[in-house]
C-alpha cells in the first residue's frame, strides 16, 4: 500500500466536478491521503515541434456525418471537448490569444455546419473562465509582444489538399508507403544490406531523435535524394582514413554499394541507409503509379493553371485514359474525380457520368464521392481565390523570365490554410470571411481589468512553468510578431502541416499548426465513404461519471452537465 496519492489531471475540472470529487474525499476521509491535486493542461499531443493534435480522428466522422447533420447538441458536445483540449493548448504555450475562424458564404444545395463559429464561441468562453480564475494569466513575455491569434477552420475550407499526391519527403512516405503511427514516431520497414552482401529486414522510427530525417522531411524528394547523397559524401570525405579511400557517390545505388562495405559507424549506416531505401522506395513507387502524369493533372486541377500558366481546358479528356488504365488502382480513380469535383466552378452531370464510367469503381469508392455533397464542397469557393490565381496573376506567371522563381511543376498547390495566414500576417485578410470574434481591448481597458480580477479571492489556481523557448526556429533572437495558432478541425495534411514551417520561417514568428487528427488521402476516402452510415458506439474506456447532479454556487452558468473523459482515468 502506498502512503498517500497525487492526483494529476490532464485537463482542467469543471466546478461542479470538482466540488463533487473533493466531497467525496472528505466523505470517504480520504482527502489526508491526497498530497497534491493538479489540473495540468495537457490534453493533447504534440507531434512535432510546430505541429500538434488532439488525437480523435473519429472527430470528423462525429461533425460531419450525416446521422447528426442537424443534431445541434450532438455536435455542441463534440466542439465542447475540443474547445476544452484548445485551451490546453493555450495554457501550455502561455497565450490569451484573439481569435480569428472561417465564416463560409451560404451556398445553396450545400451543407454549412458554421463548425468554426460555434468553435470559437466555445474557446472563447474556456479562455474567459480560465483568465477569471487565474488572473495572472497569460504570463509576461520578455521582451513583451502583443496577443498572438488563434485562427479556427474546418475541413471544408480546403477540400482539395487531401487528395493530391504531395512530392516532398514526410508527405510521400506518408502517402506511398505502409507505415505505421505510433507513439514514438512513424515506424517504417525496410529492406537492409549487411556487409557480408545478404539483405535482412528491419525498421526504423522517424522521429524528433533522427537529425537526418527533420532535416530532409519537408524537402521536395528530388531535392532529398541530391541532399542525401552530398550529405554521404561529405560524412565519406571527412573519414577517408576509417572508410577505405573510398570515392563519392552519385546515387542512391552508389550509396547502398559504399555503405555495404564500412566497418564502422553503425549509427551512420543504420540513418543513411534508411533513409536511401526510403527515397528509393518512393520513387519506385513514384514510377510504379504512374505519378509524374497524375500529379501534373492533379496540380493543374488544384491551381486553375497549367505550369506555363494558362487555364486548363481539356481536363475530362486528360483524366479518360488514366482512369481507363488498368494500372491505375481504384482509389487513385477516386482521388481524381473527387479532386476534380472538388475543384470545378460548376459540376457537369454529364461529364461526371462519363468519368465514373470510365474508372469503373467499387460501391465503396462511388459511396465516397457522393459523400462529398455531405462535407459541403461548394464552401470552399469562398476562399477558393486563396488556392487558384485570376487570368490577370496566371498572365503574370506566365511572363516570369527567372526559371528558379517557378516551384516544381508537381508542387504548385499552395494549401489555402497557408494562404490565409500569409494573408492574417501581411494584413490582407478578407475580414468578412475570416472575423475576429472579438476586436483586442485597448491597453489602458485590458490593464485596469487585470487589476480588478487581482482584488479576487481564488480558491484554485493553475501554476505552472510557462513555454518560454521559442519553437520551431533556428535561432535565439526573439520573434518579430505575436505567435499565430491554426486549428483545422476534422483532420490536416502533412502539406499544410509542413505550412506551419514555412510560414515561421518567412515571417520570424512562433507558428503552430494543429487538428484533431493528421490525415492521409486514403485514409480520407475511406473516412468519406462512411459519412452516410451510421455513427460507431463511443469506446469509453470507463462508465460515465454519475456523480451529484447538484450545481455549486461557484459553478459557471455555461458549465456542461456531461460528464468529463478526464475524469475516466481516476
Amino acid at each position: 500500500m502506498y502512503a498517500a496519492a497525487h492526483v494529476h489531471f490532464i485537463n482542467g475540472l469543471d466546478n461542479v466536478v470538482f466540488d463533487e470529487f473533493t466531497r467525496r474525499l472528505n466523505a470517504a476521509n480520504a482527502s489526508k491521503y491526497i498530497q497534491s491535486l493538479k489540473e495540468m493542461y495537457v490534453d493533447f499531443m504534440v507531434r512535432e515541434p510546430n505541429l500538434f493534435t488532439l488525437d480523435d480522428p473519429s472527430k470528423f466522422q462525429r461533425l460531419f456525418n450525416q446521422e447528426i447533420s442537424k443534431d445541434r447538441a450532438h455536435i455542441d458536445r463534440e466542439l465542447d471537448d475540443m474547445a476544452k483540449q484548445l485551451l490546453c493548448l493555450c495554457v501550455t504555450i502561455g497565450e490569451n490569444p484573439l481569435i480569428r475562424y472561417h465564416r463560409p458564404l451560404d451556398v445553396p444545395g450545400t451543407i454549412n455546419r458554421n463548425i468554426p463559429w460555434h468553435l470559437a464561441k466555445l474557446v472563447q468562453a474556456e479562455l474567459d473562465n480560465f483568465c477569471k480564475v487565474n488572473p495572472e494569466f497569460p504570463p509576461p513575455r520578455d521582451p513583451p509582444l502583443p496577443r498572438g491569434t488563434l485562427i479556427i477552420l474546418d475541413r471544408t475550407i480546403d477540400p482539395a489538399s487531401p487528395f493530391l499526391h504531395e512530392f516532398t519527403y514526410q508527405a510521400m512516405l506518408a502517402d506511398l508507403l505502409p507505415t505505421e503511427d505510433t507513439l514514438s514516431g512513424v515506424k517504417y520497414s525496410y529492406e537492409y544490406t549487411q556487409e557480408d552482401g545478404t539483405s535482412k529486414d528491419t525498421e526504423i522510427v522517424l522521429n524528433e531523435q533522427d537529425t537526418v530525417y527533420t532535416s530532409i522531411r519537408h524537402m521536395h524528394i528530388a531535392n532529398t535524394t541530391e541532399q542525401l547523397i552530398d550529405d554521404f559524401n561529405k560524412f565519406v570525405e571527412e573519414n577517408k582514413g576509417s572508410s577505405g579511400g573510398q570515392s563519392s557517390v552519385r546515387s542512391l545505388n552508389d550509396m547502398k554499394n559504399v555503405i555495404a562495405n564500412l566497418p564502422q559507424f553503425q549509427e551512420m549506416k543504420t540513418k543513411f541507409s534508411a533513409h536511401m531505401a526510403i527515397a528509393s522506395d518512393c520513387m519506385s513507387e513514384f514510377t510504379k503509379q504512374n505519378l509524374e502524369a497524375i500529379g501534373l493533372i492533379e496540380q493543374d486541377m488544384a491551381c486553375g493553371e497549367t505550369p506555363d500558366g494558362h487555364a486548363p481546358k481539356h481536363l475530362v479528356d486528360e483524366l479518360v485514359p488514366i482512369l481507363d488504365d488498368p494500372y491505375t488502382s481504384q482509389m487513385i480513380k477516386t482521388r481524381l474525380i473527387m479532386l476534380w469535383i472538388s475543384t470545378a466552378d460548376k459540376v457537369d452531370t454529364e461529364e461526371l457520368e462519363l468519368l465514373l464510367a470510365h474508372a469503373r469503381l467499387d460501391q465503396e469508392y462511388k459511396d465516397a464521392i457522393d459523400n462529398l455533397s455531405l462535407l459541403g464542397v461548394q464552401l470552399s469557393k469562398s476562399a477558393s481565390k486563396f488556392g487558384k490565381k485570376s487570368k490577370k496573376e496566371r498572365k503574370k506567371q506566365a511572363n516570369i523570365v527567372n526559371p528558379n522563381d517557378v516551384p516544381f511543376d508537381l508542387s504548385r498547390y499552395v494549401p489555402v490554410v497557408k494562404r490565409v495566414v500569409e494573408g492574417h500576417m501581411n494584413e490582407t485578410i478578407d475580414q468578412s470571411l475570416f472575423p475576429l470574434l472579438r476586436m483586442p481591448e485597448p491597453e489602458n481597458l485590458k490593464a485596469d481589468a487585470s487589476s480588478a480580477r487581482k482584488q479576487h479571492h481564488q480558491l484554485r489556481v493553475y501554476k505552472t512553468q510557462w513555454h518560454k523557448k521559442t519553437i520551431g526556429t533556428t535561432t535565439s533572437k526573439p520573434p518579430s510578431g505575436p505567435p499565430v495558432i491554426i486549428f483545422v478541425a476534422g483532420g490536416i495534411t502533412w502539406s499544410e502541416a509542413r505550412s506551419a514551417y514555412e510560414l515561421a520561417a518567412t515571417f520570424d514568428r512562433e507558428v503552430y499548426i494543429g487538428s484533431t487528427h493528421i490525415l492521409s488521402p486514403d485514409s480520407f476516402v475511406r473516412s468519406l465513404g462512411n459519412l452516410d452510415k451510421p455513427l460507431p458506439p463511443s469506446k469509453s474506456m470507463v462508465p460515465h461519471y454519475d456523480g451529484s447532479s447538484r450545481t455549486s454556487a461557484a459553478a459557471s452558468s455555461t458549465a456542461s452537465p456531461a460528464h468529463k473523459k478526464i475524469l475516466k482515468k481516476w
